[in-house]
């Protein structure tokens, strides 16, 4: 090549040519692939979803991160931004994110043991300081004063949604007297109730000491409720296949389920990885709605 030759090639690097070169690179480096789930105190949801990435990373053959939301609503986000591949969310931000983001289908969920178990595995709890009964609370609005109810988040199942729910089929119109406080954690709720002198709480009944404090009762417990199930990006990952593999795997779905009991109380006693049912979830789907 000649000498004026190759001055001319070196000049088309410059400028715009040498730019669209550069993104052109840039956009052949694919992103690492995320595992994504939300905070809880004292619990460490990256270890939890550990496995889940560790699987996915041997299974794509690719580069993946863990990324911990501070909350279920931040994680909603990342779902809908499509910049999440697996999905670990609670029931509430499960159903949110499905109504908002229909690239994201269902993966796999937790068995509920087929065994008895002598506790409630995950449920609702209603509990009440200086109220017997739920039958005694519109009497006890009627002095039109607020009441304070504990909870845990606006947008958690057991320790929110269920039991707010409840009372406001049950008030109707007095519902609006009641004031809630999100504590951010179903153990911080019964602490907050006892130091009240008055008031209700919403928690996961699994999280109720076997002895409640003096002075407490527990006024109303929901049905069982599903487990919220993993969730799968279809725009960046083979949804189905992934599925049928880690189900046909029996160590590596062990694995993965270790890692998720580890970090979510509920699904102490599965013992197996399942295909999501979504008729499980009908009622559950209604009652979000309804809360808009």
């Amino acid at each position: 090549m000649s000498e004026f030759n190759l001055r001319q090639w070196f000049g088309l690097l410059r400028g715009p040519y040498l730019l669209f070169l550069l993104c052109c690179c840039t956009q052949s480096v694919a992103r690492p692939l995320v595992v994504a789930t939300y905070a809880y105190p004292d619990i460490d949801r990256k270890a939890a979803v550990t496995p889940l990435a560790t699987w996915l990373a041997a299974t794509q053959q690719s580069a993946v991160t863990v990324q911990v939301a501070s909350n279920p609503n931040e994680l909603v986000q990342w779902a809908r931004q499509g910049s999440v591949d697996l999905v670990v969310p609670n029931l509430v931000a499960y159903l949110q994110i499905l109504q908002q983001q229909q690239q994201m289908l269902d993966f796999v969920v937790p068995m509920s043991s087929s065994q008895p178990v002598c506790q409630a595995v995950y449920s609702s709890s209603l509990l009440a300081k200086q109220l017997p009964d739920l039958a005694q609370l519109p009497a006890r609005l009627q002095q039109e004063q607020p009441l304070t109810v504990y909870a845990v988040w606006p947008d958690s199942a057991s320790g929110g949604l269920i039991g707010r729910a409840e009372l406001k089929t049950r008030l109707a119109d007095r519902f609006s007297q009641l004031r809630f406080d999100y504590v951010g954690s179903h153990q911080a709720v019964l602490p907050a109730l006892s130091a009240a002198s008055e008031g209700l709480a919403i928690m996961a009944t699994a999280a109720l000491p076997a002895n409640l404090p003096a002075g407490i009762t527990e006024i109303w417990r929901s049905a069982e409720l599903p487990f919220g199930p993993l969730l799968c990006n279809s725009q960046t990952l083979p949804c189905e296949t992934l599925r049928s593999t880690l189900l046909a795997e029996p160590a590596a779905a062990a694995a993965v389920l270790q890692g998720l009991q580890q970090g979510w109380v509920e699904f102490k006693h599965s013992r197996a990885l399942a295909p999501v049912d979504a008729t499980q979830y009908q009622a559950m789907r209604a009652l979000l709605a309804e809360q808009k």
